[in-house]
């Protein structure tokens, strides 16, 4: 379809039929524009047919329903989960409770090493399948200082 159909088809195809002198002197010189518009012209005719005598007015509460009906349809997101308020609430307690354990771990880990660091360390020298056994380390400094000395010298690398 041309240029100036295209522009002023609506408005010859509408039931006030008025459209500009340019349109149909256009479609007066050209056949496949006139073979559209006709058709168009039959289609828009149809679909007056169809039309009802009267305004149709829904029954009260469609559209109501209809809401209702697309409500039920739509599929949930994975991420509206975390939009609930209940689950919110009790994600947010459980990555509390997880952090207050970690850190209540890694407190008393931490601890552990910082009074008895002779310990931590000949246990880190000493090889899987030894036979040596470990002194008791921490009631004695100078013991202790003695131990890790004897460690080191015993070492063997194999």
């Amino acid at each position: 379809m041309h240029e100036p159909i295209e522009r002023h088809v609506e408005d010859y195809l509408n039931p006030s039929g008025c459209a500009p002198p340019e349109f149909t002197a256009h479609l007066e010189g050209c056949e496949s524009c006139r073979r559209e518009v006709k058709a168009m012209q039959a289609q828009a005719e149809l679909l007056h047919a169809l039309r009802p005598d009267r305004e149709v007015e829904p029954r009260p509460g469609f559209y109501a329903r209809v809401l209702e009906r697309i409500e039920a349809q739509k599929q949930n997101s994975f991420w509206n989960i975390f939009l609930e308020p209940t689950f919110g609430r009790r994600l947010a307690v459980a990555a509390l409770s997880l952090a207050l354990l970690m850190g209540a771990y890694l407190f008393s880990t931490e601890s552990r090493e910082s009074v008895h660091p002779a310990v931590f360390q000949t246990r880190q020298m000493m090889l899987p399948g030894e036979d040596q056994v470990a002194p008791v380390l921490g009631a004695d400094e100078e013991q202790d200082r003695g131990a890790v000395l004897v460690n080191l010298a015993t070492y063997e690398d194999q």
